[in-house]
């Protein structure tokens, strides 16, 4: 308040006779009242603030009393990401035409089986020794006497370890002198009696020694391995593996096979999706037939 107007209000109020008004008192009141309510505005500015803060950690109130009770249960710290599991390399094992890494076919059967399972691990099915029957008028001793169309070879007594579906056969005389004769893998297990998908022992990889062909690689990456290759139909249509490098194992279909379907109109042709789903070499029991 300008000292002019200050004047002209005590001027007045003597000519009405009017008390002046505590100008100082005014003046001290308007100033009281703005630092009351500047202080009263911090408070409730401070109480949002609490509010705001509480509703994601504790509140005010929690933070300065002794006695205060629990607040809310404080989120969990966001830790550093564990490390991903280091993936499990696939036990590998090289075959050939002529046996299984450095066991050769005609080598005794438990240094074979030895071998491999210090590589592999134990084999998940063991079958025999196991005795065939003989056929009168026949060479070939078959392991079903009364089903001349079930697996038959020219040992009588045989013995079969497999790794998922990857299989070693042993034949012999007998049981004492069993020997390695022959390996198959494949996607399918034929020595189950449900004939399920060889799927127990999925992290060995089985390769052939020099090319490194396996089991899923496809048709073309097989021929340019294996010029001489080519493709015929067996049972039930399937694609059937000819002029393979070696002799192999019959599943009663191919020893070695592809998926997919022949076509009898193209007795050539091969599905551009065709992959490899079965290989051998050696001998071992063979189906007469699927």
């Amino acid at each position: 308040m300008t000292g002019t107007l200050q004047d002209l209000l005590r001027d007045e109020a003597q000519r009405i006779d009017v008390p002046p008004a505590p100008l100082g008192a005014i003046v001290r009141d308007g100033r009281r009242r703005r630092t009351v309510r500047r202080t009263r505005d911090a408070v409730a500015v401070a109480a949002a603030v609490a509010v705001v803060v509480g509703a994601g950690v504790v509140g005010a109130h929690g933070l300065l009393s002794d006695d205060a009770g629990p607040g809310p249960s404080l989120p969990a710290p966001v830790g550093t990401p564990s490390e991903s599991p280091t993936p499990v390399a696939p036990r590998t094992v090289a075959v050939s035409g002529s046996g299984v890494g450095t066991q050769p076919f005609g080598a005794d059967a438990d240094q074979v089986r030895t071998a491999v399972t210090a590589r592999l691990g134990e084999p998940n099915l063991s079958l025999g020794p196991e005795r065939y029957a003989h056929v009168a008028g026949s060479v070939r001793w078959v392991r079903d006497g009364a089903d001349p169309m079930s697996p038959s070879w020219r040992y009588p007594v045989a013995s079969v370890s497999c790794w998922g579906g990857f299989c070693l056969l042993f034949g012999g005389n007998d049981a004492d002198s069993l020997r390695f004769r022959g390996w198959e893998v494949s996607r399918q297990s034929r020595w189950t009696r449900s004939g399920d998908a060889a799927t127990a022992a999925q992290d060995i990889d089985v390769r052939l020694g020099g090319s490194r062909i396996g089991l899923g690689d496809t048709w073309a990456d097989l021929h340019a391995a294996y010029p001489a290759t080519t493709v015929g139909g067996g049972e039930g249509a399937s694609l059937v593996v000819h002029h393979t490098p070696w002799p192999g194992i019959s599943d009663g279909v191919g020893a070695w096979r592809l998926s997919g379907s022949w076509d009898y109109q193209r007795p050539n042709h091969v599905p551009a999706d065709a992959v490899i789903t079965r290989l051998s070499a050696g001998e071992g029991p063979e189906p007469g037939c699927c």
